[in-house]
């Protein structure tokens, strides 16, 4: 739980931040980008001198134009019409020419970048007609390809940065959390041991009170107030064991389909007398590692809460298979569904849907939450659906 705990906020905290620092740095690239080319586009138009010499802007440039501009240095100017070179186009470089064909491509109006080791600018002039101007400037393509290259070294580094913070932010707001629950689970240990040893004494004296007064409600009482406690005191040492990772037992390979059919023989008799039936539909010869105490009381808990949730003359069903890479268990019983808004919750600590109902049947919420840490003990997940009138749990556990 802690540790999932500090997962989530882990998690919160990397993508957070990370969201603010990279867009920060993303888009302090992109400005400078933009402001590089821009610059660069703006020399461009001085040095061509763009539209001084035309009457006709939209129209294609005249002969002298292009001329004109053949004779700066470094400058190239290329019209494409109807996607092919303008054929007085004769002294550009094959390259420039190859460049203007895949840049008209794109059908923009205005458009400006690098292209190769050429800064362009693109103006659209009549319908099919563009007229790009390339320019070499090394210092600017090298001042922005550096601006690229330094935002991904920054990004990079910014991400490690972020996630070294994050996990000690993520532990250092755990730590108080987890010293506190690891508190609690020693106490709820050493309370339920410490409870066992009074339980026991009065339930020997209860016995011999019962022997001497033979039937005597008030006894009666006594003895099943008893046997409520020591339910719940089993429970709250079973859970404490279940989270203490130390606790993990020794596993083995069982035969999983008959160790399901032995739980189910054990539940016959409970069912028999609510007029309920248990069907199975269990798979054979499936293996798995584990243990098998755990196992039993997974089981147990979702057959028990079925048989208890069954309407009278109805029936549990018990699956058993095996897909891919998981082995799947399915107890579903014929009842009222569970409100969807309540599925998530029946498997947190002491939570019970029908709160007076339960108290009176002595079932305290913890057994669904036992079963739940379990299952995530195997790497595996509990979950549960209604479908065609059967409330389903169903256990993946990974092989």
């Amino acid at each position: 739980m802690i540790e999932k705990l500090r997962k989530r906020i882990f998690y919160l905290v990397f993508i957070s931040i990370s969201i603010i620092v990279l867009g920060v740095i993303i888009l302090f690239a992109i400005l400078n980008y933009h402001n590089t080319i821009n610059t660069a586009v703006m020399m461009i138009n001085r040095m061509t001198q763009i539209g001084l010499i035309r009457e006709e802007p939209d129209k294609p440039p005249r002969q002298e134009y292009i001329e004109k501009q053949r004779n700066i240095e470094g400058v190239y100017h290329v019209i494409v019409k109807d996607g092919s070179i303008d054929n007085s186009i004769t002294d550009i470089d094959e390259k420039i020419k190859e460049y203007a064909l895949e840049i008209s491509k794109k059908n923009v109006r205005d458009d400006s970048g690098i292209k190769g080791n050429y800064i362009y600018n693109v103006r659209k002039r009549g319908e099919n007609t563009f007229e790009i101007t390339f320019m070499e400037n090394e210092d600017a393509i090298t001042h922005a390809n550096s601006i690229l290259l330094v935002s991904v070294v920054l990004c990079i580094l910014s991400l490690i940065a972020i996630y070294i913070g994050a996990k000690k932010i993520s532990k250092t707001i755990v730590k108080p959390v987890g010293e506190t629950f690891e508190k609690q689970k020693q106490f709820i240990s050493d309370a339920s041991h410490e409870l066992k040893t009074p339980l026991a004494v009065i339930e020997a004296n209860a016995d011999v009170l019962e022997n001497e007064l033979q039937d005597n409600k008030w006894i009666k009482y006594i003895q099943n107030e008893i046997e409520s406690m020591n339910k719940l005191i089993n429970e709250l040492l079973m859970l404490a064991k279940i989270e203490n990772i130390d606790s993990i037992r020794e596993l083995n390979q069982i035969n999983l389909s008959k160790e399901l059919e032995i739980i189910i023989s054990m539940f016959e008799s409970m069912a028999y007398e609510k007029e309920i039936t248990i069907d199975s539909n269990i798979k054979e010869n499936i293996m798995l590692k584990t243990n098998k105490e755990d196992i039993e009381h997974i089981v147990s808990t979702l057959l028990d809460n079925a048989i208890k949730h069954t309407e009278s003359k109805k029936q549990v069903i018990v699956e058993l298979n095996k897909e891919k890479n998981d082995i799947i268990i399915q107890v579903k019983n014929y009842g009222d569904p569970i409100p969807e808004e309540e599925r998530k919750k029946i498997f947190e600590r002491f939570y019970r849907i029908d709160k007076s109902r339960n108290r009176q049947e002595k079932r305290y919420g913890l057994g669904l939450a036992i079963a739940k840490s379990t299952v995530e003990k195997y790497n595996g997940k509990i979950e549960v659906s209604y479908k065609d009138h059967f409330t389903i749990f169903k256990v993946n556990i990974p092989v």
